[in-house]
């Protein structure tokens, strides 16, 4: 069943693309290996950025204003908050391994703009943004997930896949500073990266494995619908 995931298809295109795409910049040289560790912890940037858009099309739908009033400053706020801090203490880790020029890891203006600078970034930036501009439109826009899912529901959906995904930056970064492989440390985070997109897109669109989780997850409090609701929620 678990081949199944990662055999290509349309609904996991997305994640192929992103490791074709990349291992085919490396490989060419056209990014430093740095440059693809710094570019997904970007990427949490830009989705949260299309997640309050999400927010914004679900409370029209749903007609709540308090969405617009309170729910989308709110996250704005606690999610920049937690980019910040994770950020601080990546800026402390690059400073003790000698990576790029840091002087103060909690000047974060200073420390984007170098980051911004490396090689390639660019193309990781726009591959990456491009990635997260068609899943919105097909895969939440077509499918009309807005009248499925509340402004709250949609508010909390990025932590559990940014926590996954900065943990595999992190650890990246330390097998650099401790080995030296950093183009080794860039492959094995792009298929950390990829093999997370390929489950989740497991859980979103293969019925059977998501019936086996929640099989497992049952415990008779909380209905098997509603956990279907949340672990599709969680993967979008």
């Amino acid at each position: 069943m678990y081949s199944i995931i990662f055999k290509p298809n349309r609904y996991n295109s997305f994640a192929w693309t992103n490791i074709v795409a990349l291992l085919l910049l490396l490989y060419f040289g056209k990014v430093e290996p740095y440059t693809v560790i710094f570019g997904y912890f970007l990427e949490t940037i830009i989705i949260g950025v299309f997640n309050v858009i999400k927010m914004y099309i679900s409370s029209k739908h749903h007609k709540s204003e308090k969405s617009v009033a309170f729910l989308i400053p709110f996250f704005i706020f606690h999610y920049g908050f937690f980019i910040a801090v994770q950020s601080i203490f990546v800026f402390v880790i690059m400073e003790f391994g000698d990576v790029i020029s840091i002087k103060e890891p909690f000047d974060l203006i200073t420390n984007y703009g170098l980051v911004f600078k490396l090689k390639g970034m660019e193309y990781i930036i726009g591959l990456l943004f491009v990635t997260q501009l068609a899943k919105y439109v097909f895969d939440y826009i077509q499918p009309k997930k807005y009248l499925l899912f509340t402004p709250e529901e949609i508010m909390f959906r990025p932590y559990v896949r940014i926590l996954i995904q900065q943990f595999a930056v992190i650890l990246a970064m330390f097998f650099i500073m401790f080995s030296n492989a950093d183009v080794m440390a860039a492959i094995l985070l792009i298929l950390i990266r990829a093999i997370v997109d390929f489950f989740l897109v497991g859980i979103r669109d293969n019925e059977a494995l998501l019936n086996r989780i929640v099989d497992k997850m049952y415990d008779g409090k909380t209905s098997k619908e509603e956990l279907k609701k949340q672990l599709i929620l969680f993967s979008e």
